[in-house]
């Protein structure tokens, strides 16, 4: 080995796996000395007491193994909230409503977009250009449902929060339906939206 060729991305120590990752150098130490044990991760001694970690084979088909199970779960899983999303987009265009709101998760605004196409259902995916538009063309804030995370901190949501008090912070009337995302994946599709928030 060259001395070029012990700091590869291909190698690294603990301090930098703990950094990259996000988690303390403990955890890193107890997670590393598993992988070790498995099989997946082999310690190098480079000089001295310095130490670095390399992926084995076995290692990188546990992480490819993984990414397909990743992928498998996260198609089922968009699978799943695509159909929940159309049937309470379609409950909520029955219902007369003509714009939605997503307060997050931003991850998942293509689906709410296509079903909002699908139904004849104007979408937004940002707040303020809602507002402004609703303001500029006279539109109604009753004919408009929101959706947020259950969790939204950036909007003044968070765990157990109220929707009265999140109506509040954003400036929207009493009368707008805003309702938790898991709430949209629990709706059946018959439920009046202002029943759901």
């Amino acid at each position: 080995m060259t001395e070029g060729s012990l700091y590869s991305p291909a190698l690294v120590s603990q301090r930098e796996l703990a950094t990259t990752s996000g988690l303390s150098l403990g955890l890193t130490n107890t997670l590393l000395k598993r992988f070790i044990e498995r099989g997946w991760v082999k310690l190098l001694h480079v000089n001295g007491r310095k130490i670095k970690y390399a992926l084995t084979p076995s290692g990188m088909e546990e992480i490819a193994m993984r990414t397909v199970d990743y992928f498998a779960r996260a198609a089922q899983n968009a699978s799943l909230y695509r159909k929940k999303i159309d049937v309470f987009i379609e409950s909520a265009a029955r219902q007369g409503y003509k714009s939605v709101l997503l307060l997050g998760p931003a991850e998942l605004d293509f689906l709410f977009d296509y079903a909002c196409i699908k139904h004849g259902i104007q979408f937004y995916k940002c707040y303020r250009a809602c507002a402004q538009e609703i303001r500029a063309q006279r539109l109604q804030y009753e004919r408009l449902v929101a959706v947020y995370a259950d969790n939204l901190q950036e909007y003044g949501g968070a765990e157990g929060g109220s929707a009265e008090g999140m109506k509040r912070r954003l400036g929207l009337p009493q009368s707008v339906p805003l309702i938790k995302f898991s709430q949209v994946l629990l709706n059946s599709g018959g439920e009046d939206l202002h029943r759901l928030h």
